[in-house]
């Protein structure tokens, strides 16, 4: 038995269907990654750098000569 207005309760009375409410979409976003390869150059200068480290040589020269020593004034002269 539909509920019709004016009558009375009967205990198996049903709530008369309404009208759907339309909402507003929910926008569900599955979100999917793929792997993309990019190459990342990393350059490389490579610097050959030269200096000067001084190195000690250690260089001994020598000389000679004579001297002539007497207990003579005169003597310890070398004559020409």
């Amino acid at each position: 038995m539909a509920y019709q207005a004016n009558q009375p309760y009967q205990g198996n009375f049903r709530c008369p269907p309404a009208d759907p409410i339309m909402m507003e979409p929910q926008r569900v976003v599955r979100d999917h990654y793929h792997p993309q390869r990019v190459q990342v150059v990393h350059p490389i200068e490579i610097i050959n750098r030269h200096h000067c480290v001084p190195v000690y040589e250690h260089v001994y020269t020598c000389s000679e000569k004579d001297e002539y020593c007497g207990g003579h004034p005169h003597q310890g002269h070398m004559r020409r």
